[in-house]
């Protein structure tokens, strides 16, 4: 901008030399004057048409033909400026005193192109003009400053301007450009109103500027502006400078057309969920830097029906805007995150369940900067979670957020932990969890629609899925937990009254069990929960629990075993084990008949094996009986018919022998004559 109001201020100065001689030099001398002046001045060859005219009515001045100042030598772009025409008018009884005052200046059709070479050589470097000359930003017409003129209304019309930076790779074009400016007074308030289109986005500027020329220099000055960007529009009252960029003052901020934000910024439109900023509004005190930073205090953000007030800065010289901030807000509504996976069974059960949404979650917001967020929050509503007062943060860094919970308030109990968010090459969720005294009844109705189970309980779990549906996510699912249940209640089962009845169907008080503890523990794989270990105690009755249920598919294929002790005595009940099977919103319950009879057959076995046993004994006890009772017989007959007497300890076997060889013995005695 520096250079093109160097330019026009020298071009006028050179103009108006010429109109003292207005009526007796011809218009093709007034341009050759013209351009021998700018060139000996800039180095830089300009070409001003032939078809140069003087005006006398309504101002004093010059319109000439096609303009075109050349660009630098290294490029081969183009010329830097071309114009289809422009127009001069000045105060010819100012010029014979010296000053340049500018009655009016406009630029028709006006094509400039500001290029920088790979080395940051500008294509604005006009040999002719010092190193001091190019970056003075005193504040008077001496030196390098640019000098002193007055403008009564500078206008161009139908203008376009190109950005070209080879350092960089940064193409921006700038259509449609229209200007109208006014300077009373060089040193005094001056007034810009520019419209033009960037990206294919009308863009509004009205800017004042109290003291125009030690802006124009370099130096800071109060300012005000107001922009319009498509939709959304922004307005600044403070005080800046230009050479380098620098702002101070208060903004009020309404970006209703974040689309139009996002094609200017030269991004394609992120689609961003309801409440992180569709639509944003700010306002606070702003302050910007040379260094690229931005900084917000006392602010007050607003994320669509989102409101948020605490400090924010902004470092733009990164490929992403980095964010800190530290925020607090009253309730906050995120519940349009949870939009896309409102794929429970529907609460009247007529049927299994439309299952999980497999509508693409487009997570691509995540990309749109980094961010180190801390913030406290009344309430937070997540659409599947309501949380009440909250305070964690946030860490957001190349396409990755992690939430740290620090302290949460949840379902009359508290959440700590961690959850992750990555989208870096695929989306994927996991996290780090703890709830403790949770009321279920409540959290599980909002999370999975599940109404059944009433109490507090703590629970711990760890989880990890990938994919870029709530389907695939809900399906892909692994991690594993536990918890554990204080006194509470199970409606939809009463496990009293049906073991009592030995009928599943059996209503009761209010067709439910309430019970003094209950736990268990969980594995995930592949979206589907496994737990071996489920345990519910209640007064005379106890519930083992055994089986999976599908995360992903939404079912049940569970197997619980109760047992009621009636007299108060565990080895005298009742047990009748029961099947849950079907969806979460229409569950099944059944006898597990297979069960029963097994049960049945087990207890007959034992009876008929103890009684075989007991017949048993009772054969071999009357067997010993009659073998002692034969084998005394046999002890009297051997003591008549032989005399011998059968001896403590003795087998009766051994007796016989002994009295047979003592028969034997006398009987050859006897043969041998008592010998």
């Amino acid at each position: 901008m520096r250079w093109i109001v160097r330019f026009f201020v020298f071009l006028v100065a050179v103009i108006g030399i010429a109109i003292v001689g207005l009526l007796m030099i011809p218009g093709e001398r007034i341009a050759k004057i013209a351009k021998e002046q700018f060139e000996a001045a800039t180095g830089r060859p300009i070409e001003i048409s032939s078809d140069v005219s003087t005006t006398i009515w309504p101002v004093l001045g010059v319109r000439t033909g096609r303009v075109e100042i050349a660009n630098a030598p290294w490029s081969d772009n183009g010329p830097m400026l071309a114009a289809d025409e422009l127009l001069v008018g000045v105060n010819a009884l100012s010029l014979l005193s010296g000053n340049i005052d500018i009655r009016r200046i406009e630029a028709v059709a006006p094509e400039v192109l500001l290029e920088v070479r790979s080395d940051g050589t500008p294509n604005w470097a006009f040999e002719g003009v010092t190193a001091a000359e190019g970056t003075s930003t005193g504040g008077d017409s001496s030196g390098g400053a640019i000098p002193a003129f007055t403008v009564g209304k500078g206008i161009v019309s139908n203008g376009s301007v190109r950005w070209l930076d080879h350092q960089t790779g940064t193409d921006v074009a700038l259509n449609d450009v229209n200007m109208e400016l006014r300077l009373p007074d060089f040193n005094g308030e001056g007034s810009v109103q520019l419209d033009l289109t960037m990206s294919g986005v009308k863009q509004v500027l009205d800017a004042k500027i109290a003291e125009f020329g030690p802006f124009l220099n370099g130096a800071v000055t109060t300012l005000s502006a107001d922009l319009s960007v498509g939709g959304s529009t922004a307005g600044f009252t403070g005080r800046g400078g230009w050479l380098p960029l620098s702002l101070e003052g208060q903004i009020n901020a309404n970006l209703d057309d974040m689309a139009s934000v996002y094609k200017t910024a030269g991004q394609a439109p992120a689609a961003v969920p309801y409440g992180l900023g569709q639509t944003i509004a700010a306002n606070g005190n702003l302050t910007v830097t040379e260094q690229q930073t931005i900084h917000l205090r006392g602010a007050t953000l607003t994320l669509d029906q989102n409101s948020l007030t605490g400090d924010i800065d902004v470092a733009l010289a990164g490929d992403r805007p980095d964010v800190t901030a530290n925020l607090t807000a009253n309730a906050l509504d995120f519940s349009s995150l949870a939009a896309s996976s409102n794929g429970a069974a529907p609460a009247d059960g007529a049927s299994g369940g439309t299952g999980w949404s497999r509508d693409v979650i487009d997570a691509s917001f995540l990309s749109t900067a980094n961010a180190s967020v801390n913030f406290n929050a009344e309430s937070i509503d997540l659409g599947t979670l309501k949380l009440g007062p909250t305070r964690t943060s946030a860490e957001l860094n190349n396409s990755r957020i992690e939430f740290t919970i620090n302290q949460i308030a949840a379902y009359q109990g508290a959440v700590s932990g961690n959850f992750v968010m990555n989208n870096r090459s695929g989306l994927s969720m996991g996290g780090n969890l703890n709830f403790s005294q949770i009321a279920l009844q409540p959290a599980l109705s909002d999370l999975a629609g599940y109404e059944r189970l009433i109490g507090n309980g703590d629970f711990q779990m760890n989880f990890l899925a990938v994919g870029n549906n709530m389907h695939d996510i809900m399906n892909g699912l692994s991690g594993s937990g536990r918890f554990a249940i204080g006194q509470g209640e199970l409606r939809g089962l009463d496990l009293a009254g049906m073991l009592r009845n030995l009928d599943l169907s059996f209503e009761g008080e209010g067709k439910k069990t309430i019970f003094n503890e209950a736990g268990a523990s969980f594995t995930i794989d592949g979206g589907v929960l496994h737990n071996n270990d489920l345990a519910l105690v209640a007064d005379r009755i106890r519930a083992d629990g055994v089986g999976q249920i599908g995360l992903g598919a939404q079912t049940l294929d569970y197997r619980v075993t109760p047992a009621a002790f009636l007299s108060g005595d565990e080895s005298q009940g009742i047990t009748v084990p029961v099947i849950i099977e079907g969806t979460w919103a229409d569950p099944k319950f059944r006898p597990d008949l297979q069960a029963l009879i097994d049960q049945n057959l087990a207890e007959e076995k034992a009876a008929l094996e103890a009684r075989l046993a007991e017949e048993r004994a009772a054969a071999e006890a009357r067997l010993q009986q009659e073998r002692a009772e034969l084998e005394a017989r046999a002890a009297e007959k051997l003591e008549e018919e032989l005399g011998v007497t059968q001896e403590e300890g003795e087998d009766l076997e051994d007796t016989l022998r002994r009295g047979l060889e003592n028969e034997a013995r006398d009987a050859l005695r006897g043969l041998l004559g008592g010998n």
